[in-house]
């Protein structure tokens, strides 16, 4: 059930495209899981920006513990990080992303602009994920607790939308950003976890704050820093 709920965004996007736009639509579509020439920065942002923005806010809250804890583990970068960017492409972000950034996303940018558009979709993201919190995989959760996951998914959105406007709509860098961000959080929590740590930092770190946090501040960043544009230019996220 969990694999067919990853499917759910592009099976979804493709039966609506082909509906409205034909097999011509449903092949520009998935054409952009092919769009690799996309200059070599937006590989990097996908492959590290999460990674990166994790380690900045476990810096906040835990001071030096977790810089010394990523060097004396260095190899996990290895063996845990990239095997799970590469599970992570197959399951979920190969089967959300078409949907996400690759169906909607365009069409909200069009009628609603940018930054409202990324924040409709981002609550349309965490909304989701709402039946998972009611098995192991990601609860069970209190409501603050889902409050903040609401926010991260919400603040992370305004990421891709960026990396995705700036890399010319390209679901290939998208997907890879995703499957990314999933193997940061999954990597730096067991690394992390089991640092000395309580009091406020138990409650920003274990309530789901810290990401709410860290992903709202980098939303804000983005939408100063482009001018609210998100690197968006009308018309191109639809052509072939």
């Amino acid at each position: 059930m969990f694999v067919f709920a990853t499917l759910g965004p592009a099976l979804a996007a493709i039966l609506v495209t082909s509906v409205v736009e034909g097999r011509a639509g449903v092949r520009r579509l998935l054409g952009r899981i092919k769009q690799w020439r996309v200059g070599l920065r937006w590989y990097v942002v996908a492959l590290f920006g999460f990674l990166f923005a994790w380690i900045l806010g476990y810096f906040a809250v835990l001071g030096a513990d977790p810089l010394t804890a990523l060097v004396e583990n260095w190899t996990q970068f290895f063996t845990v990080f990239l095997p799970l960017v590469l599970a992570g492409i197959l399951i979920p972000s190969i089967g959300e992303e078409p949907g996400w950034r690759g169906f909607a996303l365009p069409r909200l940018e069009e009628r609603y602009g940018p930054v409202w558009g990324t924040l409709v979709l981002g609550t349309l993201v965490g909304l989701y994920h709402i039946p998972a919190f009611f098995t192991p995989i990601l609860g069970p959760v209190t409501v603050g607790e889902f409050g903040a996951f609401m926010m991260t998914a919400i603040g992370a959105s305004f990421i891709y939308t960026w990396v995705f406007n700036g890399s010319g709509g390209s679901l290939l860098i998208v997907i890879l950003l995703h499957a990314a961000g999933n193997a940061s959080s999954s990597l730096l929590g067991g690394l992390f976890d089991e640092l000395p740590y309580g009091g406020w930092s138990a409650t920003v770190i274990d309530g789901g704050v810290l990401g709410a946090l860290v992903f709202s501040i980098i939303a804000v960043l983005l939408v100063v820093f482009t001018g609210g544009r998100l690197s968006y230019r009308a018309g191109e996220q639809n052509e072939s």
